[in-house]
């Protein structure tokens, strides 16, 4: 397929290959180390880290790449980007840790502020999701034919309509978000996912 970025099929082979980078290590009882901000990364954050930094680098090498896992780039620098690459090579990595399938790799080029394109894949199942501003939206599966995607048009007053929430990040205002929109718009579907993966569905 030919997407309308010239860089977000090679971003996308890129998330997927991190992603066969990381598979090794689920379910295996890898160890967990605590970042500064007492988060938690494992070997296969790294291991998805440097795939992804060589990968983008030799796409191009002038654009400079902000990573969750080598974050400490001064503020300073980081004010003169134009144009740069924000990665997480492992969002949701207590659910990757808990042995769930709810992780995702990140991928997002970033110019004057606002995003251009993204692109967040499920190492588990190879889908990959891609989409950016006046660009569109496709979700794809390695090797198939991405199929464009869009929101629903219209919220229909009483159909029944799902809600997709954080399964990690609860909180007394969401609950009361919930009711209130249950109470207003009628029957609703909660779905608790984990990672990136609830803004793709």
């Amino acid at each position: 397929m030919n997407f309308p970025h010239p860089l977000m099929a090679p971003v996308i082979e890129l998330a997927l290959q991190a992603g066969e980078a990381i598979l090794p290590f689920w379910r295996t009882g890898t160890a967990v180390t605590a970042k500064a901000d007492d988060s938690p990364v494992t070997a296969a954050d790294l291991a998805a880290h440097h795939l992804i930094l060589a990968g983008l680098t030799a796409l191009d090498p002038g654009i400079p790449v902000l990573s969750e896992e080598d974050a400490n780039i001064p503020q300073s620098v980081r004010a003169g980007w134009q144009r740069w690459w924000l990665v997480d090579p492992l969002d949701g990595t207590k659910e990757f840790i808990n042995g769930s399938e709810e992780f995702t790799v990140n991928i997002a080029l970033i110019e004057n502020g606002r995003v251009v394109f993204g692109v967040v894949s499920m190492p588990t199942n190879g889908r990959f999701y891609v989409g950016g501003a006046d660009l569109g939206a496709w979700r794809g599966d390695k090797g198939g034919t991405p199929v464009a995607i869009k929101v629903r048009d219209a919220l229909v007053l009483g159909e029944s309509f799902t809600v997709v929430a954080s399964r990690r990040h609860s909180s007394p205002e969401q609950e009361r978000l919930l009711a209130g929109l249950s109470a207003s718009l009628g029957e609703l579907q909660l779905a608790n996912i984990g990672s990136s993966l609830k803004f793709c569905l």
